[in-house]
């Protein structure tokens, strides 16, 4: 990436991004722009959402903007606070502008990050706080699922779809087609009241149903397979590797002992690899029909194979989406359970870092060389375990494709802070452990920080950013993530609050006596 692509951030910008996520406010937005062709800047601050920075004028029909959202909330008694991305590239920008902004995308969302929602708007109509409340109702599982009648009555007449008719009979399904319908259209079995009414009693919290089957009842035909009270793997069950499926389900999640589960709501499809790659094409004509049936849904799983699917594989990746797919930490693994920067410190050797053990051998990691592959591997290995007390580990980029082990150690960011260096002539990388408390329970996070100073040279940042799906892949799954020139504009407390409010745990809630 060239040094004009580069996107420059001053504090100023920085600073505001982390004073809009630590506010008390319930709803709150920070709108930035360009000062310069790739210098941002804060256009305006202020209570509110969308609405009040729509008419505030702060989205002109020629000019570029970003703004971050923050909106608290209420289950129950508890209020979970959620953060919307806004993208805003006009019709009204230049072309020439539009495309030199395109490059600014990735720079920018990892500027904001982390966010639950992402709006990408090039019209005003666009622009719709009713758009962002149901997203992060949505993403937060706050969102009232269950259709009104009338509703329901829209829903079937906007979904209807005329059949053209046709003079040869219509064959049951198979595998082995032989003749494949013309029409790409499709239509639901008895007008479709099985299945839209199956779909609405999933989405109700009143009704037992957890889960319904849709499939083919000839070509251009739905019809509801099945549909059952039990678990999801009671859905995964019912699959076979000769048909083609669309399942809908619903689960629940706990958060909280005292916060209400939450409901999220999943949708899959099953076509199967023997199916001839002819007919596949003409599935896909149907997708946006079909998926039209179920939206909005918080998951999707394309699958080829019964095997692909079972509800720990559905569990598993629900609660990574919701940041609670890491282990709870039992009263026995609290080594690695102190608070963040008090940790146990390592004992360095001289010059402050760690020279390998084992003779240096080349190994690759994606498009990245490691000078010690083994080494990395072992530390990351460590890191992610619970019964090692690992806390932290750097790396640095060095040269075109070459990474080098920092060290790690027990001493959590203090420690990890002391070992990169805003002076370096190379950019550091580094992976935190922390713990995030949450009443009684302890739940693992982890901490992605990239630094690179200022003196770094504009070829080898070149070099680093064409990698960067490389290198962040390598230190994936991770939680939140820290961009700076130097780890000296970081705290343990700016980290510890970026924690919190990424996975709910951060109380937003003033104490009764306050005022």
């Amino acid at each position: 990436m060239s040094k004009r692509d580069q996107v420059k951030a001053p504090p100023e910008v920085k600073t505001a991004i982390e004073g809009l996520r630590a506010s008390e406010e319930p709803y709150k937005y920070l709108v930035v722009g360009y000062s310069s062709k790739n210098t941002l800047c804060v256009v305006a601050e202020g209570t509110g959402g969308l609405g009040e920075a729509k008419e505030a004028g702060l989205f002109p029909n020629d000019k570029a903007r970003y703004a971050l959202l923050r909106a608290a909330h209420k289950v129950e008694m508890a209020r979970t606070v959620k953060f919307a991305f806004v993208d805003w590239t006009p019709t009204g920008v230049k072309p020439l502008r539009r495309g030199l902004l395109s490059t600014h995308k990735g720079q920018v969302q990892a500027l904001f990050q982390p966010y639950h929602v992402w709006l990408q708007c090039s019209h005003e109509k666009e622009l719709d706080p009713k758009t962002i409340s149901a997203k992060i109702g949505f993403s937060s599982g706050t969102a009232n699922y269950t259709m009104s009648a009338e509703e329901k009555k829209n829903r079937t007449e906007h979904k209807t779809v005329k059949v053209v008719k046709s003079d040869k009979k219509t064959n049951t399904f198979q595998v082995n087609t032989t003749g494949i319908t013309k029409t790409r259209k499709l239509k639901l079995e008895r007008g479709g009241d099985d299945i839209l009414q199956a779909v609405k009693s999933v989405r109700s919290d009143l009704d037992p149903l957890q889960w319904l089957l849709v499939t083919y009842k000839d070509h251009n035909t739905l019809q509801l397979e099945a549909k059952d009270e039990g678990d999801v793997q009671e859905m995964c069950d019912k699959l076979t590797d000769d048909q083609v499926y669309y399942g809908f389900f619903r689960v629940e999640e706990n958060f909280d002992d005292k916060v209400k589960n939450t409901v999220k709501f999943g949708f899959v499809t099953l076509i199967c690899d023997n199916l001839s790659p002819i007919f596949k094409g003409k599935l896909s004509t149907h997708r946006g029909f079909v998926t039209g049936l179920f939206e909005p849904f918080h998951e999707e799983f394309k699958i080829s194979a019964k095997s692909d699917i079972s509800e720990e594989i559905i569990r598993g990746t629900i609660r990574k989406t919701m940041f609670t797919d890491n282990t709870i930490l039992q009263k026995s693994a609290l080594p690695s359970s102190k608070p963040i920067g008090t940790q146990k410190k390592l004992t360095e050797k001289k010059g402050g870092s760690i020279k390998p053990a084992v003779p240096i051998k080349a190994g690759r990691t994606g498009k990245v060389k490691f000078t010690d592959a083994a080494e990395f591997k072992g530390m990351m290995t460590a890191i992610r375990s619970d019964t090692d007390p690992t806390t932290w580990l750097a790396v640095k980029y060095i040269k075109k494709g070459v990474m080098e082990t920092m060290g790690s150690g027990e001493g959590g960011w203090k420690e990890l802070s002391s070992m990169l260096d805003a002076k370096a002539n190379y950019i550091q990388f580094g992976l935190l452990r922390v713990v995030d408390q949450i009443d009684n329970s302890a739940t693992v996070k982890f901490v992605y920080f990239k630094i690179q100073p200022v003196g770094v040279s504009p070829m080898l940042k070149g070099f680093c950013n064409t990698q960067k799906g490389a290198i962040d892949g390598m230190f994936m799954p991770y939680h939140v993530d820290f961009f700076r020139n130097d780890p000296a504009e970081l705290t343990a407390e700016m980290i510890k609050d970026k924690v919190g409010s990424a996975s709910g745990s951060k109380s937003h809630v003033k104490d009764k006596v306050e005022k």
